[in-house]
């Protein structure tokens, strides 16, 4: 309507200076040829001429702006209708609009790819929500088992005793998961951020190595170091990659068959105040290449027979949260032989290695 109101205006103004130009011409040039009546009738007859350009020229104007409007707006229709239709359950449908131009085409393909990333979202925290609810439900029964038989009679203390050490196995063990549970969906949801302070990367990684101490000589593992001397003084987060770095070790010393060898290493970034990276590598068996993208998913379970860091299936995810917290991305790759690496980069702030470069 606009546009055809805006063609009537520009017609009605050349019309009015066409009719101008065509009396003044006709005053000083036609009036002795022609009597007063001929003029008269011959501007009447410009006038309506001029009228009916008008009222044609704005009919098809308006005309042709509606279709044209019309088959600008088909495809936001179709896009509209598609989108009201799709609810949390058909997230797998796709918007298939009719869109010739290519900014319609382009508008279509961001939509999809968005409907893409939520379907995977859903399916992920349904995969999840699934995945807890069926790991809470192991150590409750447990729990309960055992208490409902120590009920069942009069037991000496001796055994309730036993029970509630038993009891207190189970709550540990639900403590740990929620636990880490809560610092991954906190971490995912960006609710948490990274406390950093000057932090020496090897000294985290020889720590973790003697906590386990007792689990390796157990098992008869070979334990090598080969700490890079610039890891020393990185921008890190203490509390949280000592976390890490015990997820990541308990990894290894679990999937270590006896008389195997852990191999733990730092290489620092050039300049060292820009990051690191931890590196452990462990013999045994590999991955299937089929889940290597996988292993850091929470309670992803690649092999039962690799039950993963927390004994929970969460060891492994908790390590990658803290990475992005930092900055990085942690990495699963098979060994040339036979055996697992894993490789997780922790990035200093840009600000933090900025400022540590122009001191130097």
């Amino acid at each position: 309507m606009r546009f055809a109101a805006t063609m009537a205006a520009g017609l009605a103004g050349a019309s009015a200076v066409i009719l101008y130009a065509t009396s003044a011409y006709s005053q000083h040039h036609v009036e002795h040829a022609l009597s007063a009546a001929s003029a008269s009738v011959l501007e009447r007859d410009l006038v309506v001429g001029l009228l009916a350009v008008i009222v044609l020229g704005t009919g098809a104007s308006l005309i042709g702006a509606w279709l044209l409007a019309g088959s600008a707006v088909r495809p936001v229709s179709e896009i509209t209708s598609q989108a009201t239709q799709i609810e949390v359950g058909t997230l797998d449908q796709r918007i298939n609009a009719h869109a010739d131009t290519e900014e319609y085409r382009g508008l279509v393909s961001v939509l999809n790819r968005m409907l893409e990333r939520l379907d995977a979202s859903f399916e992920g925290q349904r995969r999840l929500t699934a995945d807890v609810s069926h790991e809470l439900r192991t150590p409750l029964t447990a729990l309960r088992g055992e208490i409902e038989v120590a009920l069942r009679a009069e037991r000496s203390p001796r055994e309730y005793q036993l029970v509630l050490r038993s009891a207190l196995e189970e709550i540990g063990r639900l403590t740990t998961m929620t636990e880490d549970l809560l610092l991954i969906t906190r971490a995912e949801a960006h609710l948490l951020r990274a406390e950093r302070v000057p932090t020496d990367a090897n000294a985290l990684l020889h720590r973790g190595v003697d906590q386990l101490h007792q689990q390796i000589e157990e098992k008869g593992l070979t334990v090598s170091e080969a700490l890079d001397e610039g890891a020393h003084s990185v921008s890190l987060d203490p509390g949280l990659v000592s976390r890490l770095v015990e997820h990541l070790l308990d990894n290894a010393v679990r999937h270590t068959p006896p008389g195997g060898r852990i191999t733990v290493s730092s290489e620092a970034a050039v300049p060292a105040s820009r990051g690191v990276r931890l590196v452990v590598e462990n013999s045994g068996s590999s991955i299937a290449a089929a889940d290597l993208p996988h292993v850091f998913e929470p309670f992803y379970r690649a092999d039962q027979a690799r039950s993963r860091g927390t004994g929970a299936g969460l060891g492994l995810a908790l390590v990658a949260a803290i990475a992005r917290l930092h900055g990085g991305a942690a990495r699963a790759s098979n060994k040339n032989g036979s055996g697992v690496r894993f490789e997780v980069d922790l990035v200093a702030p840009a600000h933090m290695a900025e400022g540590a470069a122009s001191e130097r």
